[in-house]
């Protein structure tokens, strides 16, 4: 709040650097036009990645076939243990809603919002409202030049309630492969336990099992 009414009265930190982009030949400082060409950046970023079409390339990883269905157990006192991690940020997504707000709430609302969670999985519906993320005017610097357009990546903002129901969707479809040990041994990107590290070491132990041959 004391940012966006220091920002009104024209008191801006001294360590705020002005944002500045260079188009062409023309370096622009104008916000809205900063934010017009941004804009049009990462929409034409995102199309030419939905454009561009696999290699084809096919890895046999032997996946194993699962006979079983996923249930997806019903919702009671875990949006409360979900709530309690996060971070409890003053950030709203399209809705307007506070994190942490919703944080501090959480014990009033439990009941309905539980509710609306059960129907959603029971539907298989994802509430449109909540698929609208909000897009941050001053976008991420990733690295290199600053006044490069391409250095820049933009910060969406998902509904808190949003974010919740995902997370109750993945804790239910990561407990049915891990119980029914569906993900490969290959797989080492986001589980638990595994890493980066872990990959290259699984790669190493093949160099040397091929080279002991």
């Amino acid at each position: 709040m004391w940012q966006l009414i220091n920002r009104e009265i024209g008191k801006v930190p001294e360590n705020e650097e002005k944002l500045e982009m260079r188009i062409g030949n023309k370096l622009i400082s104008n916000p809205t036009e900063i934010t017009d060409k941004l804009n049009t950046h990462f929409v034409s970023t995102a199309e030419e990645l939905v454009k561009q079409k696999t290699n084809g390339s096919v890895y046999n990883l032997n996946i194993k076939q699962c006979p079983n269905s996923i249930f997806i157990y019903p919702v009671t006192e875990e949006v409360i243990c979900l709530t309690k991690s996060l971070k409890g940020k003053p950030t709203a997504g399209d809705d307007d809603i506070p994190e942490n707000l919703v944080k501090q709430c959480m014990q009033l609302i439990k009941g309905p919002l539980a509710h609306i969670y059960n129907l959603s999985l029971n539907s298989g519906v994802f509430p449109d409202v909540w698929k609208t993320a909000k897009v941050e005017v001053k976008p991420s610097y990733i690295k290199g030049n600053k006044y490069d357009i391409r250095n820049y990546r933009p910060i969406s903002i998902i509904p808190v309630f949003a974010k919740l129901l995902g997370r109750l969707i993945y804790n239910r479809i990561i407990l049915f492969l891990y119980e029914n040990k569906i993900l490969s041994e290959a797989q080492n990107g986001f589980r638990k336990g595994k890493s980066i590290s872990t990959m290259f070491h699984s790669f190493i132990g093949r160099i040397q099992k091929a080279l002991d041959k």
